[in-house]
């Protein structure tokens, strides 16, 4: 039984589902007057605008959000990929170059195909 290779594995799909939970807390935010994700003039169409990193991260976060730069970095040294969760549709729309495309349905149903061993797991959904 391959239990102890596959609780990594678990273990860092979780942090796709932790991202896309604060994802969705984010876009919440977008949704109520006076958040402060809104600028100052918020008359104007595309006003929101989200931060690049959480100043603060979700107490129901368990894992580590890490930053554009981080991530790069990571990526280039071969200590981890990133993965496009949003679905195959937007993936083909537009995505992070090198970025795997494997939608967080798949994930949740215990689809792990796609995900490497041995690296860190950058998930994105936005």
């Amino acid at each position: 039984m391959k239990i102890n290779s596959f609780t990594g594995r678990v273990a860092i799909v979780a942090v796709g589902g932790l991202f896309l939970l604060g994802c969705d807390k984010m876009m919440s935010s977008h949704e109520q007057p006076g958040s402060s994700q809104t600028t100052a003039n918020s008359s104007s169409a595309g006003s929101i605008v989200p931060p690049a990193v959480p100043e603060t991260q979700n107490p129901e976060d368990k894992m580590p959000r890490i930053g554009p730069e981080e991530s790069q970095k990571l990526v280039k040294d071969g200590k981890a990929v990133i993965i496009d969760v949003r679905g195959t549709d937007a993936y083909n729309m537009a995505h992070i170059k090198g970025a795997l495309d494997i939608p967080l349905n798949n994930i949740e149903a215990g689809d792990y195909n796609g995900l490497p061993k041995g690296k860190r797991i950058i998930a994105y959904c936005t």
